[in-house]
């Protein structure tokens, strides 16, 4: 853990942007002091808030504008999706670590915590922003561990739903990435509420049950990891079968915080998220 508590930390606009936006006194004019400063913050919050993710009736023209249409608490998810990653942004592709592949299923993740958050009328964007940065502790563990992460990227490329690979991370990094995504996180002083869902998605049991944000994450991430064996693979009979064994998993838990749904839900939501990431594609290059 020593290594990964010794990561960078969260660069300064950030931190106040988060500070002010946790402070019920803060005003519109206190956020954009801060954000005017970084002229790249400015124009990636403008592209955003522009793009179809947001299905804006009319152009956002100025960042007080941006402050005004969405708020307070939407633009910090807006900075925390964007500094998480451009804190990574240095990482290229390796041989055996696919960067590429690893942004699409953050973003994917994202898009299938907001389906499920607003199907369950929770906000859906903080819950974008928790699935986009679920797994923010896999690139914190290649950067601390570059020739342990390569072993155990050779161990999980044989397994066919990868959901389970965090067993294995375990026995080769002695912690797990939700571990160290939590303890990322802490350092970098994010909200308690992201902190737990990145923290427990893979327990989402063990976590506070007052939030519903670590289940939320938890079950999208299972929903996206089929919605990519659905894209990768061609046998569907036997995809079928293992769709049915997680999907009976997901109904289990979501009865123990008493939400009643079934199959016949789980694979709406599935369908929702393949038309969604074909609606998203461009939001994606946008974000990540």
């Amino acid at each position: 853990m020593t290594k990964i508590e010794s990561l960078p930390a969260l660069p300064t606009v950030a931190f106040r942007i988060m500070r002010i936006t946790a402070d019920p006194k803060s005003t519109a004019n206190d956020l954009m002091k801060v954000i005017n400063r970084d002229v790249s913050l400015t124009a990636k919050i403008l592209k955003i808030a522009n793009s179809p993710f947001y299905g804006l009736a009319r152009e956002i023209s100025s960042l007080q504008h941006a402050v005004t249409v969405l708020g307070f608490k939407e633009i910090r998810n807006l900075v925390i999706s964007t500094v998480a990653f451009d804190s990574f942004k240095s990482l290229k592709q390796s041989e055996k670590f696919n960067i590429n592949k690893f942004w699409k299923h953050s973003f994917s993740c994202g898009i299938a915590a907001k389906i499920i958050a607003t199907d369950l009328k929770c906000s859906g964007n903080e819950l974008f922003v928790a699935g986009l940065i679920h797994d923010i502790g896999k690139l914190a563990m290649y950067i601390a561990f570059p020739f342990q992460f390569e072993k155990y990227i050779e161990l999980i490329n044989p397994l066919k739903f990868k959901y389970t690979a965090f067993e294995v991370e375990k026995d080769i990094f002695g912690m797990t990435h939700d571990e160290a995504g939590m303890k990322l996180l802490e350092k970098w002083l994010f909200p308690k509420n992201l902190i737990s869902a990145v923290g427990f998605h893979h327990h989402p049991e063990k976590a506070d049950h007052e939030s519903l944000s670590p289940v939320i994450v938890h079950i999208a991430d299972i929903l996206t990891h089929i919605y990519e064996m659905s894209v990768d693979e061609k046998d569907d009979e036997c995809d079928i079968v293992d769709v049915e064994i997680f999907y009976n998993d997901v109904i289990n838990l979501f009865r123990s915080y008493e939400i009643d749904w079934n199959v016949s839900d789980l694979r709406r939501l599935q369908i929702t998220l393949a038309e969604s990431m074909e609606k998203e594609s461009g939001a994606m290059d946008i974000f990540i």
